[in-house]
């Protein structure tokens, strides 16, 4: 499962009704707290466009914002204050930050990725989210079903688990609740401690009656 989400500069260019919208908590473009309280029900992404700000879920890597080399030192700012960052940045930038982090032997944060149109609404491979459409008011971007640092941790709550089982795929399943989710960011989820289980075939039927996937 993925979601769409929508960014702009002028939040006022996003529909209302967007479930998720990625707006700036710093630089020129910075969104006012009346601008965010438009989306009450969105799934927040705040952007940063300074390695000097500790804040915000995503550091914005590109021509005018901060340096691949400036990554690595603002996801070490951003772990110590207790927050998991990502980073934004386009298709032909992305070596150039993965070295970055490689060389200062820092963890890989969760990147964003543009590429117009790329693969269209498809997330590569090593990313959380594609920005694949300028679609001329925003812009929009395909994001996978959990993202680290932006979406919370539901299994503090509700413990959680990835189900997988011979000849089928990955789902998150909540004994709390029932609910069966299918799973497309198995890593991300794992990264976050959730647990897997393989179970057969006839174990998942009988989950599956349990619940309702």
């Amino acid at each position: 499962m993925t979601r769409t989400m929508y960014d702009s500069v002028t939040p006022g260019n996003i529909p209302q009704d967007a479930a998720m919208v990625a707006g700036y908590g710093s630089g020129p473009y910075t969104w006012p707290a009346s601008a965010w309280a438009r989306f009450p029900a969105a799934r927040r992404v705040v952007i940063v466009v300074s390695a000097g700000v500790n804040a915000g879920n995503v550091l914005d890597v590109e021509q005018g914002d901060a340096t691949p080399a400036q990554a690595p030192g603002w996801c070490v700012m951003r772990r110590a204050a207790g927050s998991v960052p990502s980073v934004y940045c386009n298709a032909s930038t992305w070596p150039a930050v993965r070295a970055a982090c490689a060389a200062a032997k820092v963890p890989e944060p969760p990147y964003w990725v543009a590429a117009y149109p790329g693969a269209g609404p498809v997330i590569p491979a090593g990313a959380i989210a594609h920005q694949y459409e300028d679609a001329g008011p925003y812009d929009l971007s395909v994001v996978a079903d959990f993202w680290p640092g932006v979406d919370p941790a539901p299994w503090e709550e509700n413990p959680m688990y990835l189900v997988a089982f011979s000849g089928g795929g990955w789902y998150l399943f909540c004994p709390t609740t029932k609910l069966w989710l299918p799973c497309t960011s198995v890593d991300a989820w794992t990264a976050q401690g959730v647990p897997q289980v393989v179970v057969t075939q006839a174990e998942f039927e009988a989950l599956n009656a349990w619940g309702t996937p």
